[in-house]
């Protein structure tokens, strides 16, 4: 069942997104390969979310399927069967309004989250070069 999302996202409705649980920025990582695509089947999708993977574990096919179907629960995405052409029927994702407008959405919440990391980047490199003058190690000493 969706929950709800940072105050004032989805104007106090349930939302399909993970804005406060990222794994792997799947979401915002499907809703830019929908967009840059335009219309697109789940392989197309997973084969341009791959090349934008932010993590080393890359982006699990699995989940952008998992993560195609809530967009499409939450009006963000909409499908179509494609018939056309040799093999099985494809079913074919597009970006709606909603989507694009979410899409606008995960910029604030990456702006944050890169803010965030670049803070805690920093607290960490000061701490850890603190510790290291304080006990008077050095990187090769402290191996």
């Amino acid at each position: 069942m969706p929950r709800r999302c940072r105050r004032g996202h989805t104007d106090g409705q349930a939302c399909s997104c993970e804005m406060g649980n990222i794994y792997r920025f799947t979401e915002p990582i499907v809703l830019l390969a929908i967009a840059q695509l335009g219309q697109a089947h789940g392989y197309q999708i997973t084969q341009e979310a791959e090349k934008m993977a932010v993590t080393h574990a890359g982006v699990d096919s699995g989940i952008i399927y998992r993560t195609l179907r809530r967009l499409e629960e939450a009006k963000r995405v909409t499908s179509a069967w494609d018939t056309t052409g040799g093999g099985p029927a494809r079913r074919v994702y597009a970006l709606t309004e909603s989507g694009l407008e979410h899409l606008e959405e995960w910029v604030q919440v990456l702006n944050d989250l890169a803010g965030s990391l670049r803070n805690l980047t920093r607290d960490c490199a000061r701490t850890a070069r603190e510790q290291r003058l304080a006990t008077g190690q050095t990187k090769s000493a402290a191996k």
